[in-house]
């Protein structure tokens, strides 16, 4: 057995409390509430410090764990320390540090006398009133796998989130190709008018994969054009149809026919029983191209649901939505985190794309989002320090 079990592999849910008094005052829990009312009686003095060697010894000599690799060291000029005395005893402290327009928690700890005074509840509530105005919207109090302390975090918030740390050993399939099983076409009959309608009444020939239909057409000496859907055109279009829906095989020269013969004994690429296949397929209910570009935009909105608040510039779908753009700090990282937890991407114009199309579901895109989450808290890159601390299962 190893010797120190490392979970966070799951998606779990973070808390933020908003640099706005009123609102965060109505949203965290009503006993966080009464605990704010009761620690205002205390006599405890919170002042905010530059952060020197002398004071973060001070306070990480209360820290739970006082040789913890992730105590910070030194703070910069942006970081934030809050000390809390009761008299000249230090009872307790706390350390911000911005993350784009938030601050992360880093560390929040109170002595035992400080904690029989629900200090560290009235730490986060004296910061918020505290840096109400600075252009920081809120702070990431963050997650735990602990019970208890998930609780603590759970009852001092005005939002959640999803967030994930570490890679699950069976991840998910986020691609591109909406392709991830195969579908039941036993009961179903190829019908032409279904392509014909998909094609929009221009001729086609259906080849078995992309690279034959851009050789077809490059052979061909033809002008023509990779697209994502049959339009009116005069441009030939090769049309990968893996692409576009849950298919194994298949592309679309749209725009020229060539006979199955032409297209065996010339180009040696006619396959009558994956024709057969993709026909079949094409003719299954809800694979008409209205729904397929409904499911799109659906998903494209949950991303944006959830990004829209972020630190990123949001290239906003215009048409045809073949992924989900957006552009921030740190996207080289980023991709490689992503491609780490099965996730795949693609960077173009300075922008990552993300898979949008209609297969995934609201789970999927919350779990990429939980990706994403997960890489602006820095607890993800923290030490693990084999301190269980102590679990309580019941109460709150």
């Amino acid at each position: 057995m190893s010797e120190h079990y490392i979970g966070k592999d799951m998606i779990h849910y973070g808390s933020g409390i908003v640099l706005d008094p009123d609102e965060a005052f109505s949203a965290i829990a009503r006993s966080a509430r009464k605990n704010i009312r009761k620690a205002e009686k205390e006599g405890f003095v919170i002042r905010r410090r530059s952060g020197t060697a002398e004071e973060l010894n001070r306070l990480r000599s209360i820290w739970y764990y006082p040789d913890d690799p992730n105590f910070p060291s030194r703070l910069t000029g942006d970081d934030v320390l809050y000390l809390a005395f009761l008299g000249d005893e230090l009872v307790g402290g706390m350390v911000l540090i911005p993350v784009g327009s938030h601050y992360f928690l880093n560390n929040l700890t109170a002595s035992e006398e400080g904690k029989k005074r629900q200090l560290q509840g009235y730490l986060l509530w004296h910061a918020v009133n505290d840096l109400q105005g600075s252009g920081y919207r809120y702070i990431d109090i963050g997650s735990s796998y602990r019970v208890n302390l998930q609780r603590f975090f759970t009852k001092w918030s005005s939002f959640h989130y999803p967030v994930i740390f570490h890679p699950p050993e069976l991840k998910p399939c986020v691609q591109f190709q909406p392709f991830s099983r195969l579908p039941d076409i036993e009961n179903t009959e190829p019908d032409l008018a279904v392509m014909s309608a998909l094609c929009q009444g221009r001729p086609y020939t259906v080849l078995p994969t992309v690279d034959y239909a851009r050789e077809v057409a490059q052979a061909c000496g033809l002008a023509w054009s990779e697209d994502y859907i049959p339009a009116q055109t005069e441009w030939i279009q090769v049309i990968d149809l893996t692409g576009l829906y849950p298919i194994q095989f298949g592309a679309l020269l749209v725009g020229l026919e060539i006979e199955p013969e032409m297209l065996w004994s010339r180009f040696g690429c006619y396959d009558h029983f994956k024709t057969e296949y993709i026909l079949r397929c094409l003719s299954l209910p809800d694979w008409d191209i209205g729904a397929v570009r409904s499911g799109r935009e659906a998903n494209y909105r949950v991303y944006l649901g959830y990004m829209e608040n972020e630190d990123v510039e949001i290239k906003i779908a215009d048409g045809w939505v073949e992924g989900f753009r957006f552009a921030c700090d740190g996207s080289e990282y980023l991709a490689r985190r992503f491609a780490e937890f099965g996730v795949e991407t693609r960077r173009e114009d300075g922008y990552l794309i993300l898979p949008c199309h209609q297969e995934l579901t609201e789970q999927d895109i919350e779990y990429v989002y939980a990706v994403y989450r997960g890489y602006l808290n820095l607890c993800s890159e923290w030490q693990p320090t084999g301190v269980r601390g102590s679990i309580k299962l019941t109460g709150s």
